[in-house]
This record gives C-alpha cells, sequence and structure tokens, in this order.
C-alpha cells in the first residue's frame, strides 16, 4: 500500500542492511485506512501468526484499538519503507508500570530486511527513556523471525500451548544512536496530544 508520510509529520528515518530506508513515525488515530491497507498485504499465515486466526478484516472497534493510541501507556510506531506500508510496534504498559507487553508486524513484502528492528529499536528507546523494567511478548515456537530481533539477549522462554512468553530487562539492551531522535519524534507526537 502506497503512502505519503507527509513532511510535518514527526518521523526519524533509519538505513537498513539493504541499504534502502524506513521511516518511522508514531501511530496517530488518522492511520486507519494504512492498518486497513496494511491487513491486506498480510498472508492468511502472517494474519494467523499476529492475530491467532486468520482473519479478513479489522472491525471498527479493532481499529480504533490500534490507532487511538495515547504514546504513553500505549505506544505504537509506524514503519515505511519508498512510501510503501511495512510495518507496525506497539507496546502497552502493565498496571505496575514495570513491564510493557510488545507486538511487531512487519508485512510480508518488507520481511528480512531489518524492519522489525528498527520497530523493535524505537519500541526499546521509549520504554526505556519511560523507565519501563522490560518488554515482554509471545510467539509461536517457531517463529524464528521474532525470536532473532532479540537473539543477543539471554531470555528465559516460559513455553505454554505451542507460545512462548519471553521478557527482556531494557537494562540488558545497549542503548543506539537513534536513540535521542527518536524520543525527540514520541515526544513531539506527545506534545501536540496534550
Amino acid at each position: 500500500m502506497r503512502i505519503v508520510v507527509p513532511a510535518d509529520r514527526p518521523k526519524h528515518e533509519m538505513p537498513l542492511p539493504d541499504g534502502s530506508v524506513v521511516t518511522l513515525s508514531p501511530v496517530l488515530k488518522s492511520d486507519r485506512e494504512f492498518f486497513e491497507g496494511g491487513l491486506e498485504e498480510m498472508s492468511l499465515e502472517s494474519r494467523f501468526s499476529r492475530f491467532g486466526q486468520g482473519v479478513s478484516s479489522l472491525s471498527e472497534h479493532e481499529l480504533d484499538y490500534l490507532t487511538d493510541v495515547d504514546q504513553r501507556h500505549h505506544v505504537a510506531w509506524g514503519a515505511a519503507i519508498d512510501e510503501e506500508v511495512a510495518g507496525v510496534s506497539r507496546y502497552i504498559v502493565d498496571d505496575d508500570g514495570r513491564c510493557a507487553e510488545m507486538a511487531i508486524t512487519v508485512l510480508d513484502a518488507m520481511q528480512r530486511r531489518g524492519v522489525g528492528r528498527a520497530l523493535f529499536t524505537a519500541l526499546a528507546a521509549v520504554a526505556r527513556a519511560d523507565e519501563i523494567h522490560e518488554l515482554c511478548f509471545e510467539a509461536l515456537a517457531d517463529n524464528d523471525a521474532v525470536l532473532s530481533l532479540v537473539g543477543e539477549v539471554e531470555i528465559a522462554p516460559l513455553v505454554s500451548g505451542g507460545m512462548i512468553e519471553r521478557r527482556i530487562r531494557l537494562s540488558d539492551l545497549p542503548s543506539t544512536p537513534h536513540d535521542e531522535a527518536l524520543l525527540a519524534v514520541i515526544d513531539e507526537v506527545r506534545s501536540q496530544s496534550m
């Protein structure tokens, strides 16, 4: 799905290993069409991996949930390459504020290019700055792409019903050269929503 990221929209560009550039931008309420179009770009297998079932469309309630985020307790980033939707990441902070449940989705045509790692970098930078202690996620036991995002970090899996639950201590993750720019972008979006 082709998109044009407005020049005045807060965003950060990161180079990818293949030489292309991914544009990361916090999800806004006006991004509903990107979620609808992005779902159409996902294979049935990818839909099952992300939603636990092969959904064919998103309800109004689901679109509200995915796009009406406060960027504080529910943080979400979108990614685009060459004006093509590439993926989305999000986390939701648990009640005690120590752990955030994370999810990353990369469209089939954009996989294996580093988009997931870029989206993970954005989430980790914000979570660390907001003093969240851990990022938590569940993945199918055979989802190597998700597990490779954090492959260099020692995390003990908890296996239940074919799913693996993992917790990543943010103190174990090094900061990146992109953190400062990513935080400036999220701060700009947060200040606009006040």
